[in-house]
């Protein structure tokens, strides 16, 4: 097994621990912090498809991730944007208060049972598209 092979292994593993900790917050109503688990989810996955082909992987972004795996694989990637853009959207702001101005609630407080469930929906379908990639 390349250096490659094992770094995508692991990085893909630590996004499905990520996906289940999602899970498991939305369980206990912790919304906000669920939200930040599928990005990070989506972002490993997708960073894990990365160093299956021997790119180094950088950055945060889930839709730039998409972007570069979907070049390297030469795949359509277009049905996955919106969920990309939306996981984006909760890469910081779940965990800091001060991202929401104007707003004296702690982050935590604006995020609802909808918003995890969006996140964990478009979380599973990027790391169903990533699983499959690394299969193939």
């Amino acid at each position: 097994m390349s250096r490659w092979d094992i770094e995508a292994e692991r990085w893909f593993k630590d996004a499905l621990e990520d996906l289940h900790v999602a899970e498991d917050l939305l369980k206990l109503s912790h919304y906000a912090a669920s939200c930040f688990h599928s990005q990070q989810a989506a972002e490993k996955a997708l960073k894990a498809a990365l160093y299956k082909r021997g790119v180094e992987a950088r950055g945060h972004s889930v839709y730039s991730l998409l972007l570069r795996v979907g070049q390297e694989y030469e795949e359509d990637i277009a049905y996955l944007e919106d969920y990309a853009k939306f996981l984006d959207k909760h890469y910081t702001p779940p965990r800091y208060p001060n991202l929401h101005p104007g707003i004296e609630l702690p982050a935590h407080k604006l995020y609802v049972t909808e918003d995890a469930e969006k996140c964990l929906e478009a979380a599973r379908t990027v790391m169903n598209f990533v699983k499959r990639l690394l299969k193939s």
